[in-house]
C-alpha cells in the first residue's frame, strides 16, 4: 500500500505584516499558519491565498492590537465572542477590497487569533476596483501574523 501523497503546502508563518484570505477552494494547495496567539497553532486549509489590506487602514495593525491587548492579552485559542466578530467586521468594512467579507457567525467556535472564518458576501453593487471577484458567497479564512506573545 502506498503512502498517500500531500498536498504541497505554503506556510503563511513568515510572510510578515499581511493581512489575507484563504478562500476555500479546490485548488490542490494547502496554505498554513501559525494561529492561536499563546498556543501557537499550526492551522492549514486548502484554497487560494489573496494578500489583503493595502489600504489607508492598516487591518493587520488593528487585528493584532486587539488579540494583544486588555480582552485577549495574545490568548485567543477557544473561540471568539460577537464583540469580537463586531470589530473585526467594522475592520474589514473600512476597506474597499475587504468591505464585502463578514464574519462567520455560525462558526465563531472555531475562530482564534489570526484565523477567523468568514464568508464573502454577495455583493451586486461592488465596485471594479474589488480584486476579489466571483466568489461571492464562499467560505474563507481571515488569517495575519500570529502574535505569539511571552
Amino acid at each position: 500500500m502506498t503512502k498517500k501523497a500531500q498536498m504541497p503546502t505554503l506556510r503563511l508563518c513568515d510572510i510578515g505584516e499581511r493581512i489575507g484570505l484563504i478562500i476555500v477552494w479546490k485548488s490542490g494547495v494547502v496554505y498554513s499558519n501559525q494561529t492561536g496567539g499563546l498556543a501557537c497553532f499550526l492551522s492549514k486549509q486548502e484554497g487560494v491565498f489573496v494578500p489583503i489590506g493595502e489600504g489607508l487602514l492598516n487591518q493587520d495593525e488593528l487585528l493584532w492590537e486587539h488579540f494583544t491587548g486588555s480582552k485577549w492579552f495574545g490568548a485567543c485559542m477557544d473561540g471568539i465572542d460577537e464583540e469580537t466578530a463586531d470589530y473585526i467586521d467594522e475592520v474589514l468594512e473600512q476597506n474597499i477590497e475587504t468591505s464585502c467579507v463578514k464574519v462567520d457567525r455560525s462558526r465563531l467556535g472555531k475562530s482564534h487569533e489570526a484565523w477567523i472564518y468568514v464568508t464573502i458576501a454577495d455583493d451586486p453593487n461592488s465596485e471594479e476596483r474589488r480584486i476579489i471577484k466571483g466568489f461571492d458567497g464562499s467560505r474563507a479564512i481571515l488569517t495575519w501574523d500570529n502574535s505569539e506573545l511571552p
